[in-house]
């Protein structure tokens, strides 16, 4: 092998053994309760804005608020909202034992 082709190499080798640099600091940081845009007390006011009477269990999983709770009739809400900007990500609603006593 001749010098230039060992320089070559080596440089090559280095250069594949560097870190990724910027694609690497592209993912964002996990938000931590203590510092999401969207605290808990506004997760909270967002819930209620949809119905949620009593909060039952909150939490902060995978940038996101999951909220279960009960509305005025009993029924149980699920909401995940987004913990950057507080946009619902998903709402499901149990069906309230009073809406089925009516059907026959």
């Amino acid at each position: 092998m001749t010098t230039r082709t060992t320089v070559a190499a080596l440089t090559l080798a280095a250069t594949l053994s560097l870190p990724l640099g910027q694609a690497g600091a592209q993912t964002p940081p996990p938000i931590r309760p203590d510092s999401a845009p969207v605290t808990m007390d506004d997760a909270r006011r967002i819930a209620a804005g949809h119905g949620v009477i009593r909060v039952e269990e909150i939490k902060l999983d995978d940038g996101r608020w999951e909220i279960e709770g009960r509305d005025a009739l009993g029924a149980e809400i699920e909401i995940e909202l987004s913990a950057r900007d507080g946009s619902v990500v998903k709402i499901e609603r149990e069906r309230p034992a009073s809406a089925a006593l009516g059907q026959p």
